[in-house]
């Protein structure tokens, strides 16, 4: 076990039932003892680089940056679970009119027509890493590329769909 770990562990356990409240006051649909059990297992993955002299402070960094990742997947689900409401049983607050299912086309035209347009390696480097969800770390040993290459790759797409997406 490295270092990291190790620190990590120790405050794990010291700071359990304040991380446990920090949940609840997050306000997720998923219950504390499940996020807890989460940051255990992320806890584990931690790198021994750079060395941490802060374990408290970092874990509850990764406490609150995996609280602030569920509150989006909660977001995320209500929105698909409103619209699929809203088609099953017709809520019209909800329906998406002629104009905006227009739009909406549109606008995925754009990015896919952008996304075809990609240079490679960006293209490839976008692929594996938001469409496949392999790991950047993994992405740039793939390619061949330092992370430092990658991340710029994948910063490059991302700006030149979201121009696209944006008209």
């Amino acid at each position: 076990m490295s270092n990291n770990v190790s620190i990590l562990n120790k405050a794990f356990v010291s700071e359990r039932n304040a991380l446990g409240r920090l949940f609840q006051k997050m306000g997720t649909n998923v219950a504390p003892d499940d996020l807890l059990q989460t940051l255990w297992i992320r806890i584990q993955r931690v790198a021994e680089n750079p060395p941490i002299h802060n374990g408290k402070a970092y874990l509850f960094r990764l406490a609150s940056n995996l609280a602030i990742d569920q509150g989006r997947v909660d977001a995320r689900v209500q929105r698909l679970q409103d619209e699929a409401r809203s088609i099953l049983y017709g809520d019209e607050t909800n329906t998406l009119d002629a104009e905006k299912a227009f739009l909406a086309r549109e606008e995925l035209e754009r990015v896919i027509a952008a996304a075809k347009n990609l240079t490679e390696p960006t293209r490839t480097i976008f692929w594996l890493n938001r469409i496949k969800g392999m790991p950047m770390g993994d992405v740039a040993r793939t390619m061949g590329v330092s992370r430092t290459t990658a991340d710029k790759h994948l910063k490059r797409a991302i700006a030149q769909l979201g121009d696209a997406r944006d008209g």
